[in-house]
């Protein structure tokens, strides 16, 4: 897309949100939502959840609180846990990340390009179930995605450092 034509969406996308109302696109279910956007909205719902649990318990700290957010949601950490809950996941889940998997994008430097397509499937999971209104599954997925992650700082640190 080209700068002006970039500038004049984010125009149209300013205006249709000021006013609350939806751009003249067609509207698609959750699992035909562009797989970056699933992950857009994933990424931001994953990485609340994590930060609450981690508030929950009891780190006096923020610097603490945000060093340990920011590795938990890395794409390092993100991959390691998808990869530990894939087989787990319904037909349809395996789609949207496969989706994902595949949606153009490019790696950061402190990923491979592997772990960052995993990291982004499951960032889509999470978008997908937000976007579908699956609360009870949402819920059930987090709740996995949590056991994971302590799994991960266990086997990773040692449980302490």
């Amino acid at each position: 897309m080209k700068f002006k034509q970039l500038q004049a969406l984010k125009k149209r996308a300013y205006q249709a949100f000021a006013e609350g109302k939806r751009l003249d696109v067609p509207e698609s279910d959750a699992a035909r939502l562009d797989s970056i956007n699933l992950a857009f909205v994933g990424d931001a719902y994953y990485a609340l959840t994590l930060r609450k649990r981690l508030v929950e318990t009891g780190i006096p700290q923020v610097q603490v609180l945000h060093g340990l957010a920011a590795e938990f949601v890395s794409a390092k950490a993100q991959a390691w846990v998808y990869r530990r809950l894939r087989d787990s996941l319904t037909e349809e889940e395996k789609r949207v990340c496969q989706r994902a998997r595949n949606a153009h994008s490019m790696a950061p430097k402190s990923a491979t390009v592997a772990e960052y397509h995993d990291s982004t499937a499951l960032e889509a999971l999470v978008g997908f179930l937000v976007m579908a209104g699956q609360g009870d599954r949402l819920a059930e997925i987090m709740e996995q995605i949590y056991e994971e992650t302590k799994a991960y700082c266990s086997q990773t640190r040692g449980g302490t450092e």
